[in-house]
């Protein structure tokens, strides 16, 4: 019989599971929070009521930030929901990259902040960019790990993995290649973010033309 540490017993009772809820329902209060303050970048004008037409339309740079900074959180929180969802199960280096990913998440109200403010200019948009990147490649780690430690269910064949990690590296890809594009232009390297409808669009046509695997045993082995 092989001796087991008082640290072992520890990290085996507390550190894994089968129940995700309470690590889910912390996320969906940090994505609340954050998407709420996001609101908050956008400043109501002092002025005298003739001028607030026009200063209202000053601030576009605003509200494009909020609706971008929306659009993109609340993507990654219908990623986590979907994630969520088809785990059985979690550990302790799972609930980490997820902590990393809510960390990029929580950070979206500065990155939206200075989009609003600096988003003619390089350093603004190489900010935001990489901030997005970072919560991108933070959903990817978990999809691969959660993956690679057989924590879905059954019906998360390898075919239905790859398309799940490949939908969420769009985002990720798309926003990093834009980086070296704002010192040339941080106008251009806004409008490529566009990018990532087209790829998810790709993504969506290209799968739906191949047929569901149905009981693929190949799965990767636990380590």
């Amino acid at each position: 019989m092989t001796a087991t540490s008082t640290y072992d017993k520890f990290r085996s009772m507390v550190s894994s599971g089968t129940n995700t809820e309470r690590t889910s329902f912390f996320s969906d209060a940090i994505f609340a929070i954050a998407m709420t303050l996001l609101a908050v970048e956008i400043r109501v004008p002092e002025v005298p009521s003739e001028d607030l037409p026009a200063t209202l339309l000053e601030q576009g740079p605003q509200y494009f930030a909020y609706l971008l900074s929306f659009a993109v959180t609340g993507a990654y929180w219908l990623t986590h929901h979907r994630l969520f969802k088809l785990l059985q199960g979690y550990d302790a280096n799972l609930q980490r990259i997820n902590l990393l990913a809510l960390l990029f998440i929580a950070l979206t109200g500065f990155a939206s902040g200075v989009l609003a403010r600096y988003g003619d200019q390089t350093t603004g948009v190489v900010v935001y960019a990489v901030i997005i990147t970072g919560m991108g490649l933070s959903y990817t780690a978990m999809w691969q790990y959660a993956w690679h430690r057989k924590l879905f269910g059954d019906d998360v064949d390898a075919d239905l993995f790859s398309y799940l990690r490949a939908r969420s590296l769009a985002v990720p890809i798309v926003f990093l290649a834009s980086i070296p594009v704002a010192f040339l232009s941080p106008t251009a390297a806004e409008y490529a973010w566009l990018a990532v409808l087209a790829l998810d669009a790709i993504l969506v046509l290209a799968y739906r033309r191949r047929p569901a695997v149905v009981n693929q045993a190949a799965r990767p082995a636990a380590t």
